[in-house]
């Protein structure tokens, strides 16, 4: 069992939020972590409200993530990004912010008991091929290795929050299961 983190929007007062001219229907369908394609590479963004240019903003009132050049480059010493994100244009905005996009995928194993706070989340794997990754069937989950939390906590990536994960077989699962 290896200990992983989800990678959270702080929602810190004031951060960007983004809109554009697609129904949020599509965004939430095309801004998945684990989706193949550059979607969204000529759609315009605008500043639907707030002010702050922190290195997480999200999509208006449905959560999909942007991330800065900063947080791309710390990530970067940990992975070749040139095939995981692109940027996109925001009107406005002081800072270029990029979708993250063909993440390596894990099945959730507990998403019923993780969702109702009654177990930590665990994912299903036995090895982790890179610092960031995403799960299976959510729409904007992302879960990064320990020593990435560390160093995007080192270079002070803004708006950022981390949650405790596991990533793990069904037996091992089964066995914490059975001990908790």
């Amino acid at each position: 069992m290896k200990t992983v983190f989800n990678l959270h929007n702080a929602l810190k007062r004031s951060q960007i939020e983004l809109t554009s001219d697609i129904p949020y229907s599509l965004l939430c369908e095309y801004l998945l972590p684990y989706q193949k394609g550059r979607f969204l590479e000529n759609t315009t963004f605008r500043i639907a409200t707030g002010k702050k240019n922190y290195d997480i903003i999200r999509l208006f009132e449905c959560g999909q993530y942007f991330f800065s050049q900063k947080f791309i480059d710390v990530v970067s010493q940990y992975m070749d990004m040139s095939d995981k994100c692109y940027p996109i244009k925001v009107e406005g905005a002081e800072v270029q912010y990029y979708a993250i996009y063909n993440l390596d995928v894990y099945p959730y194993l507990n998403e019923k008991k993780a969702s109702f706070d009654e177990e930590p989340s665990f994912y299903c794997g036995k090895e982790i091929k890179t610092s960031l990754f995403s799960i299976k069937k959510s729409l904007y989950r992302f879960v990064v290795t320990e020593k990435l939390m560390n160093a995007l906590i080192k270079n002070k990536i803004s708006n950022i929050e981390f949650e405790e994960c596991f990533l793990c077989t069904k037996e091992e699962y089964k066995e914490w299961r059975k001990n908790h």
